[in-house]
């Protein structure tokens, strides 16, 4: 079981009328580290339409569970790809119903303590545009700072 420091509550939006296929992460300045200490991000996990409805963060409706299937996370640390192409649903760990239809794990995906994530480079693709727009992902980090 992951121990949990600190969390942030994340979002990346489908643009209305988008017919892009790759949507990047706005700036996240808590999960960057400053002032010469570092973030270690532990876990990453998103929310789909069937666990919570709506983000904590606008209010705004979660993509749908068909583009969330197709849909791909790629992290930068730097200029460096580190995480390439996860699909999404084996970052998904909650499921909201035993007669739900989307895929989930069993547990919690922990990273080893992935450090300087360069969030504007990092994005979400899908193997084609979204079927759904002027949506959001809804997504957990679990992170540590060392002061």
């Amino acid at each position: 079981m992951l121990k949990v420091s600190r969390y942030e509550a994340v979002e990346v939006s489908i643009p209305s009328g988008s017919t892009l296929s790759k949507f990047f992460f706005p700036d996240l300045p808590n999960l960057t580290g400053r002032d010469g200490y570092p973030v270690s991000i532990n876990s990453i996990v998103f929310f789909s339409s069937d666990a919570t409805t709506l983000s904590p963060l606008s209010g705004s409706s979660l993509v749908t569970q068909t583009d969330m299937q197709k849909s791909y996370l790629t992290i930068y640390q730097g200029d460096l790809q580190v995480l390439y192409n996860i699909p999404v649903v084996s970052l998904n760990y909650v499921r909201a119903a035993s007669t739900s239809t989307m895929p989930y794990v069993n547990e919690q995906p922990e990273l080893m303590s992935l450090k300087n994530v360069s969030w504007t480079k990092s994005f979400i693709s899908l193997s084609t545009p979204p079927g759904t727009t002027n949506r959001v992902y809804s997504i957990g980090v679990y992170y540590t700072v060392n002061y």
